[in-house]
């Protein structure tokens, strides 16, 4: 059986299962805000099981694997950031729009999507009654529960849709199995168990079906989607069995179920009618579905109009010229392969022209001396590389005829990335080349890169246009840094020569001083005159200074000493005078983090200010720290700085980290949080703000917790956040 279910899932484009049109629309239309709410985003995205499961697999992915496992929807969107999100909408709207899906599928479609996101509600409720302490992945898991219909739906076009007109609630799963080759619970427990998920969501979806008996002592999330589906069909089911599961599985009675079904069924055809889709309950034959074809003819005009006003390359071209590096662009091509494409693994090679070669780039420094040793030569019989960059064109290793030819640089390569063959994309703009992407394939992957080739030609484009915008902006800026260093020069020697004057006649003058005073006072002068020949040399030595500048370097930082030597240093001085009190509620399990002390004091001093600012005589400024927290286990540290003043408005707070005319006065430049989002994105940290006029204001401050020395090493391998 496991056979039959790896089978189907190689015949389907799993990036590509279809969304409700709908829900398409919406996520795009809000995305192209100005200011994007994300748990609206994440609204919108849990409302559709292919869409979550999209974002659930990218977030979890090698790419994102530092924030740790993630199966909270909010927590998704916030680790792939609005851009990544956005990206996703975007490809998918373009894929979906012209992927053609047979009209007669669409109420297949939407049944599987009504049913999904009724058992998501019942669950989410069904995690909070029980005391069960992530409702938000029961919903997830809820939404995800028939997915393994999708994939039957896209594998069997022609056969599959009469079949789920007659068994959509899933209970035939023998006579499933017998005309496709496996149930759509095993093929939706394979694909969620290939995300490396440590969770039991796999497992809850395969199991879904299994009597009491076999599910009595499961994990509680098992137990809750098994219960949730049944009440979810109980339409269509023996309902005295659904109660009777509900009582033995969690006490749960007829009223308080039947309370909980009305409720969610409300919910849920609320949302269908917001997305044009009419299902009704016959009663004792499950739901049908009404949807006019003018509403989905109307939806999807409006998809298509979004789509041509933008395109895949609006997306791509917004993160791309975003990054200001060559490192942070080769991190936005690798993340976006993932994301468009499902590469879980890529590397970037660019040509030399002095040299006539391609050499390998990382996304991180620390990693240039592992992928700058690749090098290879252009010569189209060496590498696979050589021969895409040269013919300019798609190739991939499992091409008839090019898997013998692999060189051993490919394979390398291949194990490098740990992947069992090549993906290669050309990287060039009109006449100029610019290098080569590799990324690992999978040979079960492979048929599928036919339908993607447009695509992944329009986003190497993009790619290459970065690359080559980037060389020349690093070429001005290295222009006008070396202006900006002969400007500052001149100047420096301009000033060490007018001070020089003043110096001399100082230096005179403490000289007939000594000489008249004499004695032990002549010894204290000599000093004075020692000093002032330090101050000479130090301007002096300005003119070449530029050429020297200490580096704010990274260490060893004792977070919580850090914190007590600054609430000293507030309690004794202008909190003292304003009558305020700082309590510090330190996590002593805090291991000292590998971070820029200064920016990291920076940012508190700032963060302190604040609250001082906002502050009443006679309050308090909380500073709290914690270990571990929310991102995964050993991930994160937070700081957190808390005041007990009036909260901030709702326009400070659309526009927080902007620069704005500050209302505290003339001594203000407004600049403060903006300050601080810059030092915590360059600390790789994250900050978050809650505010009210109830309980005062508290900024959290996440910092990665891991050693982000490349030196440092950990079981004999680099450690790096």
């Amino acid at each position: 059986m496991e056979n039959a279910v790896l089978s189907i899932l190689s015949r389907v484009d799993l990036n590509n299962l279809p969304v409700v049109p709908k829900v398409l629309l919406d996520l795009i239309r809000v995305t192209q805000r100005v200011e994007v709410n994300f748990k609206e985003l994440a609204s919108i995205i849990g409302q559709d099981a292919s869409l979550s499961s999209k974002v659930l697999a990218v977030a979890n992915s090698s790419y994102y694997r530092q924030w740790g496992e993630i199966t909270d929807l909010n927590r998704v969107i916030i680790v792939l950031g609005l851009s990544t999100v956005k990206t996703i909408a975007i490809t998918r709207s373009v894929q979906q729009y012209f992927s053609q899906m047979p009209r007669a599928n669409h109420d297949s479609l939407e049944l599987i999507w009504y049913r999904s996101l009724t058992c998501a509600h019942l669950a989410h409720k069904l995690a909070k009654l029980t005391a069960y302490p992530f409702p938000e992945e029961a919903y997830l898991t809820g939404l995800l529960h028939r997915i393994g219909q999708l994939v039957l739906l896209d594998c069997f076009p022609q056969d599959y849709p009469l079949f789920l007109a007659q068994h959509l609630d899933g209970r035939e799963g023998e006579l499933e199995g017998q005309l496709f080759g496996a149930r759509h619970n095993e093929i939706g427990g394979q694909l969620i168990e290939s995300w490396n998920l440590q969770s039991f969501i796999s497992d809850a979806v395969c199991r879904q079906y299994q009597a009491f008996d076999q599910v009595a002592d499961s994990a509680p999330l098992v137990k809750i989607i098994n219960l949730a589906g049944q009440i979810a069909s109980i339409d269509t089911a023996d309902r005295q069995d659904v109660l009777d599961l509900a009582d033995r599985l969690f006490g749960i009675n007829e009223p308080l179920l039947d309370d909980m079904l009305e409720e969610v069924v409300h919910s849920v055809r609320q949302s269908a009618d917001e997305l044009g889709i009419m299902v009704v309950h016959a009663e004792g034959k499950g739901l049908k579905c009404l949807t006019l074809v003018q509403q989905r003819e109307t939806i999807r005009g409006s998809l298509g109009e979004r789509i041509k006003s933008m395109m895949l390359s609006t997306a791509v071209r917004q993160q791309l010229d975003a990054s200001p590096e060559l490192n942070h662009v080769v991190g936005v091509i690798q993340k976006d392969l993932c994301a468009l494409f499902g590469f879980q693994v890529a590397a970037v090679f660019l040509f030399r022209s002095e040299t006539n070669d391609l050499v390998g780039v990382a996304r991180h420094p620390e990693e240039d001396f592992r992928w700058s040793s690749v090098i290879i030569s252009l010569s189209p019989d060496r590498s696979l590389l050589a021969q895409c960059f040269l013919q300019r064109r798609l190739l991939h290793s499992f091409e008839a005829g090019s898997q013998p030819s692999m060189s051993v640089v490919d394979r390398q390569i291949c194990h490098m990335l740990g992947a069992e063959g090549l993906m290669l994309i050309p990287l060039y703009e009109g006449e100029k080349d610019v290098g080569v992407v590799a990324a690992g394939l999978s040979q079960s992957d492979a048929q599928a890169m036919a339908s993607k080739a447009e695509f992944m030609l329009l986003f190497s484009r993009e790619a290459a246009r970065a690359l080559l915008n980037l060389s020349s902006s690093e070429r001005t800026t290295l222009q006008k840094l070396e202006e900006m260093r002969e400007n500052y020069r001149l100047q420096a020697k301009k000033l060490a020569h007018e001070a020089s004057n003043p110096l001399s006649i100082i230096q005179n003058y403490l000289y007939l001083l000594a000489q008249r005073l004499g004695g032990e006072n002549a010894n204290e002068i000599r000093i004075i005159q020692d000093e002032m020949d330090r101050v000479g040399k130090l301007l002096s030595s300005l003119p070449d200074m530029i050429d020297d500048m200490p580096n704010d370097e990274s260490g060893r930082v004792d977070v919580n000493a850090l914190i007590i030597d600054l609430g000293k240093l507030f309690q004794t001085g202008l909190c003292a005078l304003r009558g305020i009190n700082i309590d510090l509620k330190l996590d002593h399990a805090i291991p000292s983090v590998f971070i820029s002390q200064n920016k990291l004091k920076q940012l508190l001093i700032n963060l302190i200010k604040n609250a001082l600012e906002a502050s009443r005589p006679g309050s308090k400024i909380t500073i709290a720290t914690r270990d571990n927290v929310d991102f995964g286990s050993g991930g994160l540290i937070e700081i957190r700085v808390e005041d007990e003043g009036p909260g901030l408005p709702q326009e400070v707070l659309r526009q927080l980290y902007a620069p704005v005319v500050s209302s505290k006065g003339n001594n203000h430049a407004g600049l403060g949080l903006t300050i601080c989002k810059c030092l915590i994105d360059e600390l790789k940290g994250m900050i978050r703000c809650d505010s009210s006029a109830a309980t005062g204001t508290v900024f959290h401050v996440f910092l990665p917790r891991a050693p982000t020395n490349p030196i440092e090493k950990c079981n004999g391998e680099l450690s790096c956040f």
